[in-house]
């Protein structure tokens, strides 16, 4: 090939670089609202970071989100919300991962536990209820993806539980309708939460009187179990109970249950890996044609053909001549 041949097939493969429109091209995205528990059991450092020291729950949980974030193809769509007792905040609805990455990430990076508006964590209702967000056109396509460690304070009332029943009628609505993944934090171990003051700084441990360790809300499912009941002075008892809610495990089967009944799937969160492959499995794969920039493909070959011709060494590369 000549040097002049060389040229003039570098100048046209750039100039197609430059002049060739978007391209339609079926690619495969994803869809996802990430809800983040930030209650006070968010705060135990049960997991450890790349150095060897302890991480908190809240921490693991935003770095698995940004891990995942990256992973994903460019056109999926990541939005983003906490929650709190028993109520979702949508921070931002879905935005593009590639375009809008930095504002993801700023967004992420900045998830406190401070941010909770109130102490409690009912995660069985909140969870009811960000499905129910889930349900509006704003979110329709999306895929909802609900970290937290399902340790719920006060303890709830079963009797009281949200009745998810209500959730399968949304979801018959529209037959490719699918809740999402449930993400567990935490370990399976019984371990101290943090206590802080109102400046942030920890001031040590929740104790065993901090907290309550069983349920005050409403009136016992079998009064017959209790000790001490009263009807109307002292429906739960007079006995005061003592357990270790002051400390704080994984409910992982909790969570299991949880997602069975919201029809969702449930990953533990161990390493970011699987987090990536649970997010990028089949059932949450949306098809669509998106319009896809191969300029950088054709300008690649014009550089190429530009080291070609002006190589120093390339006089002792072989020449081939064009008919």
């Amino acid at each position: 090939m000549t040097r002049l041949t060389c040229l003039i097939s570098a100048a046209i493969l750039l100039l197609i670089s430059l002049l060739l429109p978007l391209i339609p091209f079926p690619v495969k995205t994803y869809d996802f609202v990430y809800m983040l528990d930030i209650t006070r059991s968010m705060n135990v450092q049960d997991y450890t970071d790349s150095d060897g020291g302890s991480i908190s729950r809240l921490d693991k949980a935003k770095q698995a989100m940004l891990t995942s974030a990256r992973s994903l193809p460019c056109g999926s769509r990541i939005g983003l919300g906490v929650f709190t007792e028993r109520m979702p905040a949508l921070l931002f609805s879905p935005i593009e991962v590639c375009k809008d990455y930095a504002i993801i990430e700023a967004s992420i990076n900045q998830l406190d536990w401070r941010m909770a508006w109130v102490a409690d964590s009912n995660i069985t209702q909140g969870l009811y209820n960000t499905l129910e967000l889930m349900s509006y056109d704003l979110l329709a396509q999306s895929k909802l993806v609900f970290f937290s460690d399902g340790h719920e304070a006060p303890p709830i009332n079963p009797r009281y539980a949200p009745d998810y029943s209500y959730l399968e009628l949304l979801q018959d609505q529209a037959d490719s309708w699918r809740a999402g993944l449930i993400v567990g934090v935490g370990q399976s171990n019984l371990s101290k939460i943090p206590k802080y003051d109102e400046d942030g700084t920890q001031i040590g441990f929740y104790q065993a009187e901090d907290v309550p360790h069983a349920t005050r809300f409403g009136l016992p499912s079998d009064p017959t179990k209790i000790e001490g009941y009263i009807p109307r002075n002292g429906p739960w008892g007079t006995e005061k109970v003592v357990g270790t809610e002051h400390l704080s495990s994984i409910r992982e089967d909790y969570l299991k249950q949880l997602a069975e009944q919201a029809k969702m799937h449930y990953q533990h969160l161990d390493i970011s890996a699987s987090l990536t492959e649970a997010l990028q499995q089949p059932d949450f794969a949306q098809r669509k044609v998106q319009p896809t920039a191969i300029n950088p493909l054709f300008a690649s070959l014009a550089l190429l053909l530009l080291v070609y011709c002006y190589h120093p060494f390339r006089h002792k590369w072989p020449e081939f001549s064009v008919k």
